[in-house]
């Protein structure tokens, strides 16, 4: 191979790793993208296929698997405050309307129930259990939450993303906290939202896993973030 083509090659996995880094962090990422870096530097054979591994796996923000990026720089047309909700999706997702009867949908940051809805996949364990819990909830705090923004405001589909706070006699609960404390959500970090915050939800889904609730019963859950 040319040093053109070796340059080429290194470059092109360089900024899948530095994307991969930049979203999901932590010394194992960096540990294995490095590996797989020396790899296809020095084995012509297997860049092309360590490369579309790469690709495909994780797709970066112009893959053909996602051709937009995780979130967008746009601003969230909803306000913060008090809003009615009007529909649950599912665990991690629900719709809300304004005065005028305006409806948004909103996607819970940093916290990703099983699957229910999404199109082409089974329903996941503990899919309807996390979407009733939410409806649950939601029913007792009045269908009244408090949306807030923390960081990124937008995703890749032009769902909200927003902090939901119950509003209970007791006081406001955060909903995104609370899936995860339950075990019916994983903590989802990679989105920008601020330290604190997520320091809080990988908390709770520690504790989550050390008392085995839900999706932690078995070994490892059966679904996956992607």
């Amino acid at each position: 191979m040319s040093k053109r083509s070796k340059q080429s090659v290194q470059n092109q996995i360089k900024k899948i790793i530095q994307h991969k880094i930049r979203q999901y962090g932590g010394y194992g990422v960096i540990l294995l993208f490095t590996v797989l870096l020396v790899i296809g530097f020095f084995n012509p054979d297997l860049r092309d296929r360590i490369a579309a591994k790469l690709e495909n796996s994780f797709p970066t923000a112009g893959s053909a698997r996602n051709n937009q990026p995780l979130t967008s720089k746009k601003q969230s047309p909803l306000k913060e405050g008090i809003w009615t909700v009007v529909h649950v999706v599912d665990g991690d997702t629900l719709d809300v309307v304004d005065d005028n009867g305006a409806k948004y949908r909103i996607r819970l940051i940093g916290a990703d129930t099983p699957e229910t809805v999404k199109p082409n996949t089974p329903v996941q364990p503990f899919g309807h259990e996390a979407s009733n819990f939410t409806k649950l909830v939601i029913t007792q705090s009045g269908n009244r939450v408090r949306v807030a923004f923390d960081g990124d405001q937008v995703d890749q589909y032009g769902r909200n993303l927003a902090m939901i706070y119950l509003q209970t006699p007791q006081g406001e609960i955060w909903l995104n906290e609370l899936l995860i404390r339950e075990g019916l959500a994983k903590a989802l970090l990679q989105y920008r939202f601020s330290k604190e915050a997520k320091k809080r939800l990988q908390t709770a889904e520690n504790e989550a896993k050390k008392a085995r609730r839900k999706i932690w019963s078995t070994s490892t859950p059966k679904w996956s973030w992607f």
